[in-house]
């Protein structure tokens, strides 16, 4: 019996919490890179996606591990490494294909000069970097790289059509849009964007306004037919009493008719 398989990985390899918070514009490009991949790729049975999961490269020591922004990981157990407390590599099966880190004035630094040799070492296919201030921590404000052999080269980013720094990420198969605070996802195949948590969002607010919408005019409507079916009714009952008149009026006619002398 191997020395791994005697210890606790919940002991040997925990998760951890960070020192300190991240500043708001950090936190929520994070959160909305991660909530469009982890939607995009819900279906795939061999791929995890995670956000500041503790993934761990060797298994001694117990500290050498990377926390990465964002993770997707392919020819893994996604519900096994749901349920998990950090990523290890051993038994995960295979290192995270695709990981972007969001700059942030604490760790920018180290995310440019750290972190490339760190994931090379890992196995990470593409290492990616965003920064939500549009260039004041990374310039460009959309970095990549590629594995390429036994090295890290640069990916290749140019403007779109609408002036946004965006490249493309072979393993995800999507491209990469910076916006301004935010990063976004296109599939190239078809066109479209991914729809981040912000996106839903909208969305569900555009589903809503329209059913407030449809709500109101079917109550205008009902309101309108319930006001013709009443005046309606009251042209009938108007006419029930003309028509009611008319026969006593045609009735007292007759009766002085027959009153009058032969």
């Amino acid at each position: 019996m191997s020395v791994l398989a005697e210890v606790d990985p919940a002991v040997a390899y925990p998760a951890t919490t960070p020192d300190m918070g991240e500043a708001p514009r950090h936190v929520v490009a994070q959160f909305l890179a991660y909530g469009a991949l982890r939607r995009h790729f819900a279906g795939r049975r061999d791929c995890f996606v995670g956000q500041e999961f503790n993934v761990y490269y060797r298994p001694v020591p117990n500290t050498a591990f990377v926390v990465p922004d964002v993770l997707v990981c392919f020819g893994v157990d996604p519900r096994a490494l749901g349920e998990d407390f950090s990523y290890r590599i051993w038994d995960a099966g295979a290192p995270p294909s695709f990981v972007l880190e969001v700059a942030s004035q604490r760790t920018s630094e180290r995310d440019r000069e750290e972190k490339p040799d760190i994931y090379l070492e890992v196995g990470v296919d593409e290492y990616w970097r965003f920064d939500p201030t549009g260039g004041d921590l990374h310039a460009p404000a959309l970095q990549g790289d590629r594995r390429v052999g036994g090295a890290l080269e640069p990916i290749e980013a140019a403007p779109d059509g609408e002036g946004r720094l965006h490249a493309r990420s072979r393993v995800l198969g999507l491209d990469l849009h910076a916006e301004a605070h935010r990063l976004r996802f296109r599939d190239p195949q078809t066109g479209l964007w991914l729809p981040d948590p912000d996106d839903a969002r909208h969305a569900l607010d555009d589903i809503r306004h329209a059913l407030d919408e449809t709500r109101l005019e079917r109550d205008t409507a009902e309101a309108a037919l319930a006001a013709a079916v009443a005046a309606c009714r009251a042209a009938e009952g108007r006419a029930e009493a003309a028509e009611a008149e008319s026969a006593a009026l045609r009735a007292r006619l007759n009766d002085r008719g027959g009153d009058t002398p032969r």
